[in-house]
Protein backbone atom coordinates (compact mmCIF):
# COMPACT_ATOMS: atom_id res chain seq x y z
CA UNK A 1 0.00 0.00 0.00
CA UNK A 2 1.48 3.30 -0.98
CA UNK A 3 2.33 6.04 1.61
CA UNK A 4 0.43 9.40 0.88
CA UNK A 5 3.94 11.11 0.99
CA UNK A 6 5.28 9.03 -2.29
CA UNK A 7 1.80 9.65 -3.70
CA UNK A 8 2.78 13.58 -3.42
CA UNK A 9 6.28 13.33 -4.47
CA UNK A 10 5.15 11.61 -7.82
CA UNK A 11 2.01 14.51 -7.91
CA UNK A 12 4.76 17.22 -7.84
CA UNK A 13 7.28 15.22 -10.54
CA UNK A 14 4.38 15.18 -13.12
CA UNK A 15 3.62 19.02 -12.17
CA UNK A 16 7.05 19.95 -13.20
CA UNK A 17 7.27 17.74 -15.95
CA UNK A 18 7.62 14.25 -14.97
CA UNK A 19 9.10 11.86 -12.50
CA UNK A 20 11.71 13.70 -10.16
CA UNK A 21 14.83 13.11 -11.18
CA UNK A 22 17.74 11.14 -9.14
CA UNK A 23 20.48 13.25 -7.66
CA UNK A 24 22.91 14.33 -10.02
CA UNK A 25 26.48 12.69 -9.87
CA UNK A 26 29.05 14.50 -8.27
CA UNK A 27 31.45 16.25 -10.59
CA UNK A 28 35.56 15.45 -10.72
CA UNK A 29 36.10 18.87 -8.94
CA UNK A 30 33.76 17.62 -5.98
CA UNK A 31 34.87 14.33 -6.21
CA UNK A 32 38.61 15.57 -5.55
CA UNK A 33 38.04 17.77 -3.03
CA UNK A 34 36.23 15.04 -0.81
CA UNK A 35 39.38 13.29 -1.67
CA UNK A 36 41.76 15.88 -0.53
CA UNK A 37 39.17 16.37 2.83
CA UNK A 38 39.51 12.70 3.47
CA UNK A 39 43.38 12.65 2.73
CA UNK A 40 44.12 15.78 5.46
CA UNK A 41 41.98 13.72 7.91
CA UNK A 42 43.69 10.82 8.13
CA UNK A 43 47.19 12.77 8.42
CA UNK A 44 48.50 12.38 4.45
CA UNK A 45 48.98 15.71 3.60
CA UNK A 46 52.66 16.19 4.21
CA UNK A 47 55.64 13.85 4.92
CA UNK A 48 56.77 14.17 8.46
CA UNK A 49 60.45 15.28 9.67
CA UNK A 50 62.89 12.69 8.52
CA UNK A 51 63.37 10.45 11.59
CA UNK A 52 67.02 10.38 12.82
CA UNK A 53 67.75 7.57 15.42
CA UNK A 54 69.25 8.96 18.44
CA UNK A 55 72.51 7.11 18.32
CA UNK A 56 73.21 8.93 14.68
CA UNK A 57 72.33 12.15 15.13
CA UNK A 58 72.98 13.84 11.57
CA UNK A 59 75.56 16.30 10.26
CA UNK A 60 77.06 17.93 7.26
CA UNK A 61 80.91 16.27 7.83
CA UNK A 62 78.84 12.98 8.55
CA UNK A 63 76.75 13.26 5.41
CA UNK A 64 79.16 14.65 3.30
CA UNK A 65 81.65 11.08 4.71
CA UNK A 66 78.53 9.01 4.21
CA UNK A 67 78.24 10.16 0.55
CA UNK A 68 81.78 9.73 -0.33
CA UNK A 69 81.53 6.06 0.93
CA UNK A 70 78.42 5.50 -1.29
CA UNK A 71 80.02 6.82 -4.48
CA UNK A 72 83.29 5.07 -3.68
CA UNK A 73 83.37 1.99 -6.18
CA UNK A 74 86.95 0.62 -3.57
CA UNK A 75 84.67 -0.40 -1.42
CA UNK A 76 83.64 -3.59 -3.55
CA UNK A 77 86.14 -6.40 -3.70
CA UNK A 78 86.71 -6.30 -7.51
CA UNK A 79 87.06 -2.25 -7.18
CA UNK A 80 83.95 -1.30 -9.71
CA UNK A 81 81.22 -1.69 -7.68
CA UNK A 82 79.83 1.04 -5.85
CA UNK A 83 76.36 1.81 -3.80
CA UNK A 84 75.60 4.26 -6.03
CA UNK A 85 76.27 1.45 -9.22
CA UNK A 86 72.89 -0.05 -8.16
CA UNK A 87 71.42 3.69 -7.04
CA UNK A 88 72.14 6.10 -9.10
CA UNK A 89 70.64 9.69 -8.45
CA UNK A 90 69.82 10.05 -12.32
CA UNK A 91 68.07 6.95 -12.18
CA UNK A 92 65.89 7.84 -9.34
CA UNK A 93 68.67 5.89 -6.85
CA UNK A 94 67.75 2.22 -9.06
CA UNK A 95 69.43 1.43 -11.98
CA UNK A 96 67.84 1.17 -14.68
CA UNK A 97 67.83 -2.72 -15.04
CA UNK A 98 65.46 -5.81 -13.68
CA UNK A 99 68.44 -6.65 -11.42
CA UNK A 100 71.66 -5.63 -10.90
CA UNK A 101 75.08 -7.17 -11.93
CA UNK A 102 77.48 -7.62 -9.53
CA UNK A 103 81.30 -7.66 -8.93
CA UNK A 104 83.05 -10.30 -12.14
CA UNK A 105 79.85 -10.53 -13.73
CA UNK A 106 77.58 -12.25 -10.36
CA UNK A 107 73.69 -12.10 -11.50
CA UNK A 108 71.58 -10.72 -8.65
CA UNK A 109 68.34 -11.69 -8.39
CA UNK A 110 66.03 -8.91 -6.97
CA UNK A 111 65.47 -5.35 -8.18
CA UNK A 112 67.35 -2.37 -6.92
CA UNK A 113 64.71 -0.44 -5.10
CA UNK A 114 65.11 3.00 -5.30
CA UNK A 115 66.40 4.91 -1.66
CA UNK A 116 64.18 8.01 -1.98
CA UNK A 117 62.09 7.89 1.81
CA UNK A 118 64.48 5.05 2.70
CA UNK A 119 64.62 6.99 6.16
CA UNK A 120 60.93 6.60 6.78
CA UNK A 121 60.67 2.95 6.39
CA UNK A 122 60.10 0.41 8.84
CA UNK A 123 61.81 -2.30 6.77
CA UNK A 124 64.08 -2.68 4.25
CA UNK A 125 64.96 -5.17 1.24
CA UNK A 126 62.17 -6.85 -0.65
CA UNK A 127 61.95 -9.03 1.80
CA UNK A 128 62.16 -6.12 5.06
CA UNK A 129 64.89 -8.40 6.60
CA UNK A 130 66.53 -5.18 8.65
CA UNK A 131 64.82 -2.53 10.44
CA UNK A 132 67.18 0.15 10.06
CA UNK A 133 69.68 1.94 6.89
CA UNK A 134 72.74 1.21 9.09
CA UNK A 135 71.86 -2.71 9.17
CA UNK A 136 70.71 -2.14 5.74
CA UNK A 137 74.67 -1.03 4.43
CA UNK A 138 76.27 -3.94 5.92
CA UNK A 139 74.66 -6.84 3.55
CA UNK A 140 75.67 -4.97 -0.35
CA UNK A 141 79.61 -5.41 0.51
CA UNK A 142 80.03 -9.14 1.42
CA UNK A 143 76.35 -10.32 -0.61
CA UNK A 144 78.98 -13.06 -3.21
CA UNK A 145 76.63 -11.29 -5.93
CA UNK A 146 77.15 -7.92 -5.16
CA UNK A 147 79.70 -6.21 -3.88
CA UNK A 148 81.38 -9.13 -2.99
CA UNK A 149 84.32 -7.76 -0.27
CA UNK A 150 84.82 -8.20 3.48
CA UNK A 151 84.49 -5.62 5.58
CA UNK A 152 87.84 -6.43 6.84
CA UNK A 153 89.28 -5.40 3.47
CA UNK A 154 87.19 -2.48 3.44
CA UNK A 155 87.97 -1.29 6.81
CA UNK A 156 92.02 -1.85 5.43
CA UNK A 157 91.14 0.28 2.61
CA UNK A 158 89.90 3.32 3.98
CA UNK A 159 92.96 3.25 6.28
CA UNK A 160 95.60 2.70 4.07
CA UNK A 161 94.18 3.58 0.53
CA UNK A 162 95.27 0.77 -0.58
CA UNK A 163 92.62 -1.60 -2.20
CA UNK A 164 93.82 -5.39 -0.80
CA UNK A 165 91.92 -7.25 -3.66
CA UNK A 166 93.75 -5.37 -6.95
CA UNK A 167 97.04 -3.91 -5.25
CA UNK A 168 96.16 -0.03 -6.38
CA UNK A 169 96.99 3.21 -3.84
CA UNK A 170 94.75 6.23 -4.01
CA UNK A 171 96.54 8.57 -1.77
CA UNK A 172 94.00 10.95 -2.30
CA UNK A 173 90.57 8.86 -0.71
CA UNK A 174 93.45 8.49 2.36
CA UNK A 175 93.71 11.42 2.81
CA UNK A 176 90.00 12.42 2.70
CA UNK A 177 88.86 9.41 5.01
CA UNK A 178 91.69 10.30 7.34
CA UNK A 179 90.12 13.63 7.90
CA UNK A 180 86.42 12.97 7.45
CA UNK A 181 86.19 10.46 9.87
CA UNK A 182 88.44 12.78 12.03
CA UNK A 183 85.44 15.42 11.78
CA UNK A 184 82.88 12.77 12.01
CA UNK A 185 83.86 10.24 14.54
CA UNK A 186 87.29 10.88 16.04
CA UNK A 187 89.19 9.16 13.33
CA UNK A 188 87.35 5.71 14.15
CA UNK A 189 86.88 3.82 11.10
CA UNK A 190 84.93 0.51 11.96
CA UNK A 191 81.61 -1.06 10.26
CA UNK A 192 79.48 0.59 12.92
CA UNK A 193 81.08 3.96 11.70
CA UNK A 194 81.24 3.10 8.07
CA UNK A 195 77.28 2.38 8.15
CA UNK A 196 76.08 4.97 10.22
CA UNK A 197 77.99 7.77 7.61
CA UNK A 198 76.18 6.07 4.93
CA UNK A 199 72.52 5.97 6.45
CA UNK A 200 73.27 9.91 7.50
CA UNK A 201 73.87 10.47 4.10
CA UNK A 202 70.85 8.48 2.61
CA UNK A 203 68.47 10.03 4.93
CA UNK A 204 68.59 12.86 2.83
CA UNK A 205 67.59 10.98 -0.20
CA UNK A 206 63.97 12.71 0.16
CA UNK A 207 61.30 14.15 -2.28
CA UNK A 208 58.93 16.81 -1.82
CA UNK A 209 57.12 19.69 -3.59
CA UNK A 210 55.16 17.46 -5.71
CA UNK A 211 52.29 18.44 -7.55
CA UNK A 212 50.40 16.35 -5.51
CA UNK A 213 52.11 18.14 -2.64
CA UNK A 214 50.94 21.57 -3.95
CA UNK A 215 47.66 20.22 -5.03
CA UNK A 216 46.81 18.54 -1.32
CA UNK A 217 47.71 22.27 0.01
CA UNK A 218 44.95 23.34 -2.27
CA UNK A 219 46.39 24.22 -5.30
CA UNK A 220 43.55 23.41 -7.65
CA UNK A 221 45.57 23.70 -10.40
CA UNK A 222 48.69 21.68 -9.72
CA UNK A 223 47.31 18.39 -11.31
CA UNK A 224 46.06 18.20 -14.45
CA UNK A 225 42.48 16.85 -15.78
CA UNK A 226 43.21 13.24 -16.29
CA UNK A 227 45.59 13.32 -13.09
CA UNK A 228 42.80 14.35 -11.09
CA UNK A 229 40.71 11.16 -12.62
CA UNK A 230 43.38 8.74 -11.46
CA UNK A 231 43.48 10.30 -8.42
CA UNK A 232 39.88 9.28 -7.74
CA UNK A 233 39.98 6.12 -9.00
CA UNK A 234 43.74 5.68 -6.83
CA UNK A 235 41.80 6.64 -3.54
CA UNK A 236 38.55 5.12 -4.40
CA UNK A 237 37.62 2.01 -6.45
CA UNK A 238 41.18 1.21 -7.10
CA UNK A 239 41.87 0.77 -3.74
CA UNK A 240 45.45 1.67 -4.50
CA UNK A 241 46.27 3.82 -1.18
CA UNK A 242 45.26 0.71 0.99
CA UNK A 243 48.93 -0.31 0.43
CA UNK A 244 50.18 2.57 -0.94
CA UNK A 245 48.83 5.09 1.36
CA UNK A 246 49.63 8.87 1.38
CA UNK A 247 51.87 10.87 2.16
CA UNK A 248 54.69 8.24 1.88
CA UNK A 249 52.79 6.28 -0.83
CA UNK A 250 53.79 2.70 0.69
CA UNK A 251 52.47 0.92 3.98
CA UNK A 252 56.00 -0.35 4.66
CA UNK A 253 53.64 -3.87 4.36
CA UNK A 254 53.79 -6.96 2.59
CA UNK A 255 51.91 -8.03 -0.33
CA UNK A 256 51.91 -10.92 -2.62
CA UNK A 257 50.15 -9.40 -5.55
CA UNK A 258 50.78 -12.25 -8.20
CA UNK A 259 54.00 -11.33 -9.95
CA UNK A 260 55.12 -13.41 -12.86
CA UNK A 261 58.53 -14.31 -12.95
CA UNK A 262 61.02 -11.89 -15.40
CA UNK A 263 62.55 -14.64 -17.39
CA UNK A 264 66.12 -14.75 -15.71
CA UNK A 265 64.90 -17.22 -12.39
CA UNK A 266 67.04 -20.42 -12.28
CA UNK A 267 66.87 -22.86 -9.80
CA UNK A 268 70.06 -22.12 -8.03
CA UNK A 269 69.32 -18.91 -7.21
CA UNK A 270 66.67 -19.52 -4.76
CA UNK A 271 68.27 -22.46 -2.84
CA UNK A 272 66.25 -22.13 0.71
CA UNK A 273 62.83 -23.16 -1.44
CA UNK A 274 62.31 -26.74 0.11
CA UNK A 275 62.52 -25.41 3.19
CA UNK A 276 59.90 -23.03 3.22
CA UNK A 277 56.12 -23.77 3.85
CA UNK A 278 57.12 -27.40 3.61
CA UNK A 279 58.55 -26.78 0.65
CA UNK A 280 57.92 -24.38 -2.84
CA UNK A 281 58.39 -24.73 -6.64
CA UNK A 282 61.69 -23.96 -7.53
CA UNK A 283 62.83 -20.80 -9.61
CA UNK A 284 59.82 -18.93 -7.89
CA UNK A 285 61.17 -16.06 -5.46
CA UNK A 286 59.94 -16.31 -1.93
CA UNK A 287 60.12 -12.74 -0.80
CA UNK A 288 59.35 -11.95 2.64
CA UNK A 289 59.61 -16.14 3.64
CA UNK A 290 62.83 -16.69 2.74
CA UNK A 291 63.50 -14.70 6.25
CA UNK A 292 64.99 -17.36 8.37
CA UNK A 293 62.66 -16.77 11.35
CA UNK A 294 59.79 -16.76 8.73
CA UNK A 295 60.09 -20.35 6.66
CA UNK A 296 57.02 -21.87 8.36
CA UNK A 297 54.91 -19.02 7.37
CA UNK A 298 52.77 -19.94 4.58
CA UNK A 299 51.54 -16.57 5.01
CA UNK A 300 54.69 -14.55 3.87
CA UNK A 301 55.60 -16.93 0.89
CA UNK A 302 56.12 -14.45 -1.91
CA UNK A 303 54.73 -11.28 -0.14
CA UNK A 304 57.13 -8.60 -1.25
CA UNK A 305 57.49 -5.36 0.62
CA UNK A 306 55.45 -2.33 -0.51
CA UNK A 307 57.74 0.14 -2.52
CA UNK A 308 57.05 3.74 -2.13
CA UNK A 309 55.61 5.70 -5.31
CA UNK A 310 57.26 8.81 -5.16
CA UNK A 311 59.31 9.56 -7.73
CA UNK A 312 58.00 6.65 -9.35
CA UNK A 313 58.65 7.79 -12.81
CA UNK A 314 62.36 7.76 -12.65
CA UNK A 315 62.98 4.80 -11.26
CA UNK A 316 61.81 1.83 -13.71
CA UNK A 317 61.53 -0.74 -14.69
CA UNK A 318 59.32 -1.98 -11.39
CA UNK A 319 58.28 -5.14 -8.80
CA UNK A 320 60.89 -7.09 -7.17
CA UNK A 321 62.00 -8.58 -10.41
CA UNK A 322 61.89 -5.47 -12.53
CA UNK A 323 59.08 -7.61 -14.74
CA UNK A 324 56.89 -4.60 -15.55
CA UNK A 325 59.75 -2.05 -18.24
CA UNK A 326 57.08 0.78 -17.65
CA UNK A 327 54.37 1.78 -15.79
CA UNK A 328 51.93 1.87 -17.92
CA UNK A 329 52.82 -2.56 -18.11
CA UNK A 330 53.17 -2.05 -13.96
CA UNK A 331 49.40 -0.40 -13.89
CA UNK A 332 48.50 -2.67 -16.25
CA UNK A 333 48.62 -5.16 -14.10
CA UNK A 334 46.43 -4.15 -11.46
CA UNK A 335 43.77 -3.88 -14.07
CA UNK A 336 44.68 -7.49 -14.81
CA UNK A 337 43.98 -8.05 -11.26
CA UNK A 338 40.90 -6.94 -11.26
CA UNK A 339 39.57 -8.89 -14.02
CA UNK A 340 40.63 -12.31 -11.73
CA UNK A 341 43.07 -13.43 -14.48
CA UNK A 342 46.55 -13.37 -12.21
CA UNK A 343 47.05 -16.68 -10.46
CA UNK A 344 50.06 -16.56 -8.08
CA UNK A 345 53.48 -18.50 -8.50
CA UNK A 346 53.57 -19.64 -4.64
CA UNK A 347 51.41 -18.64 -1.83
CA UNK A 348 48.16 -16.27 -2.28
CA UNK A 349 46.80 -13.96 -3.70
CA UNK A 350 46.53 -10.56 -1.18
CA UNK A 351 42.99 -10.53 -0.09
CA UNK A 352 42.54 -6.90 -1.32
CA UNK A 353 43.72 -7.41 -4.83
CA UNK A 354 41.37 -10.88 -5.08
CA UNK A 355 39.06 -10.37 -7.82
CA UNK A 356 36.03 -8.13 -6.83
CA UNK A 357 37.99 -5.98 -4.18
CA UNK A 358 39.26 -3.83 -6.83
CA UNK A 359 36.95 -1.74 -9.64
CA UNK A 360 39.77 -0.53 -12.06
CA UNK A 361 40.30 -0.65 -15.33
CA UNK A 362 38.58 -2.44 -18.93
CA UNK A 363 35.19 -4.26 -17.65
CA UNK A 364 35.19 -3.40 -13.90
CA UNK A 365 36.28 0.31 -14.24
CA UNK A 366 36.71 2.15 -17.36
CA UNK A 367 38.56 1.89 -20.27
CA UNK A 368 40.89 4.95 -19.63
CA UNK A 369 41.42 3.88 -15.78
CA UNK A 370 45.35 2.78 -16.49
CA UNK A 371 45.99 6.03 -18.53
CA UNK A 372 44.60 8.27 -16.03
CA UNK A 373 46.27 6.02 -13.17
CA UNK A 374 49.92 6.76 -15.12
CA UNK A 375 48.81 10.48 -15.44
CA UNK A 376 48.49 10.42 -11.38
CA UNK A 377 51.52 8.52 -10.72
CA UNK A 378 53.33 11.26 -12.78
CA UNK A 379 52.37 13.95 -10.12
CA UNK A 380 54.16 12.37 -7.45
CA UNK A 381 57.50 13.41 -8.97
CA UNK A 382 59.40 15.65 -6.73
CA UNK A 383 62.42 17.57 -5.66
CA UNK A 384 64.97 15.11 -6.76
CA UNK A 385 68.63 14.36 -5.27
CA UNK A 386 71.76 15.02 -7.45
CA UNK A 387 75.24 13.04 -6.98
CA UNK A 388 78.44 14.74 -6.50
CA UNK A 389 80.74 15.98 -9.74
CA UNK A 390 82.17 12.83 -11.02
CA UNK A 391 79.51 10.50 -10.14
CA UNK A 392 81.11 6.50 -8.93
CA UNK A 393 84.56 7.30 -7.70
CA UNK A 394 86.78 7.43 -4.95
CA UNK A 395 86.90 10.78 -3.48
CA UNK A 396 89.34 13.49 -2.71
CA UNK A 397 90.06 16.52 -1.10
CA UNK A 398 89.53 18.32 -3.93
CA UNK A 399 86.68 17.15 -4.78
CA UNK A 400 83.72 19.62 -4.58
CA UNK A 401 79.92 18.99 -3.95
Amino acid sequence: MWKRGGVAAIVVGFLLGGLVPPAPAASLEEQVKKVRAEILKAGGGSLPPVPIPANNQQTRDKVKLGEALFFDPNLSSCGEVACATCHLPERGFSDGKAVSPGCRGAEGRRNSSTIYLAAYLSHLFWDGRVQSLEEQALNPVVDPVEMANTWDHVILYLQSGVHPATGKSFPEAKRFYATAFARSFDGEISTTTVTKAIAAYERTVNSFRSPFDRWVRRDDNALTVRQKKGLVVFFGRGQCSRCHNAPLFTDSDFHNIGVPNAGFEKVGQFSKNPDICEGVPPAIDVGRAEVPALHASCADVATFRTPTLRNVTRSAPYMHNGKFATLEEAVAHYEDLAQGTISPLAGELDADVKQGKIRFGAGVGTPDDVTNMVEFLKALTGSEVSGPPGGVASPSLSRKR
